[in-house]
């Protein structure tokens, strides 16, 4: 990634609001507002790790961008093509090429569908198959290091690892560009997980592919991401270089996340507890979404939202923060 290189996806003041709707008329008296006016790029054969508590947005983020939620506002511009402006027939071909690996693959898949049938439907659908099914089934398993005779079998025979590469196979099956990897390896052990991470970055490698890696598990994103965003309440909070976020966080939210998380070998961290629950997305706090529950709040936090800019520092937009008091948090930075 240059300076000047051109993004693969960008996205610009994008919300994804969801009425709330009430009496026999069915009006709207208010939303929620899962995603709150995000603006990320990604970049060609780039892994972005977003990260944040459950119930941010990041899922209905990944979501939109796809094509599975409809935004309220804002744009996502792929490979120069903005998809909120499309019709339905005009974004069919971008199917193919943007996908999705969702967090539960016993979900996800058909259980009334072999796996040749579902590794090959997308083939099917899109006109991309060569030879016969069973050989681009095969092909596909190999892919993912799983063995051609699975082929006839269905989902409820594998273990959930075993399903997540079901899942994997049947998103690089297209040939996409674009992966969003919603909390794809949350629901398994801890060594399949690592299986399931190093296979995705050995394809990413393979296909130059670029991924949108949700996660809440700083560890693993850290470990396959080449920068991270953090995002709290629909809102990215921070937003810069993998290494930099973990080892030198600006925002209050952030040096909390990474607080939590143990590093075998070096010593115990302070931990930063945070006080009370997530405020909900229907009501967000006026100003600083964050303020509700940050420890270094002032009135100007609760008055004033802050924007995301340069972090104290630094003016090349590598390393982004909201937050008024970057500065002063920095230099008293509570993970150490």
């Amino acid at each position: 990634m240059t300076e000047t290189e051109k993004p693969l996806l960008e996205i610009n003041k994008l919300h994804t609001w969801f009425p709330i709707q009430r009496g026999i008329m069915s009006r709207t008296v208010g939303h929620v507002k899962a995603v709150d006016d995000v603006t990320l790029k990604v970049f060609h054969g780039e892994t972005l790790g977003l990260v944040g508590e459950s119930g941010c947005g990041k899922t209905t983020l990944g979501r939109t961008i796809v094509g599975l939620e409809k935004a309220t506002s804002g744009s996502v511009t792929f490979d120069g093509h903005d998809l909120l402006a499309m019709s339905e027939r005009d974004f069919r071909p971008f199917r193919k090429r943007l996908q999705m690996i969702f967090q539960d693959p016993f979900s996800s898949l058909n259980p009334r569908m072999t796996v040749q049938e579902i590794i090959t439907e997308g083939l099917a659908q899109f006109s991309m198959l060569e030879g016969s099914p069973a050989e681009a089934a095969a092909r596909l398993l190999g892919e993912v290091g799983l063995d051609d005779q699975y082929i006839h079998r269905y989902p409820h025979e594998f273990s959930g690892g075993q399903r997540q590469r079901l899942s994997v196979a049947r998103a690089i099956s297209v040939q996409p560009q674009f992966i969003v990897c919603d909390e794809a390896v949350s629901a398994l052990d801890v060594s399949v997980q690592a299986q399931v991470v190093n296979l995705l970055m050995e394809l990413r490698d393979r296909y130059e592919l670029s991924l949108l890696f949700i996660s809440h598990d700083l560890s693993v994103v850290r470990h396959i991401s080449d920068r991270i965003a953090v995002m709290y309440l629909g809102r990215i909070v921070e937003y810069g270089q993998s290494d930099t976020i973990i080892e030198a966080p600006h925002h209050p939210y952030t040096q909390a996340l990474i607080s939590a998380v143990p590093v075998p070998g070096e010593p115990k961290k302070q931990r930063v507890v945070l006080q009370g629950d997530v405020p909900s997305p229907s009501a967000p706090p006026p100003g600083c979404h964050f303020h509700t529950r940050c420890p270094f709040a002032r009135d100007e936090c609760r008055g004033q939202a802050p924007v995301l800019a340069n972090a104290p520092g630094t003016s090349d937009g590598r390393h982004l923060v909201a937050c008024h008091f970057a500065d002063n948090l920095h230099k008293t930075d509570t993970t150490n």
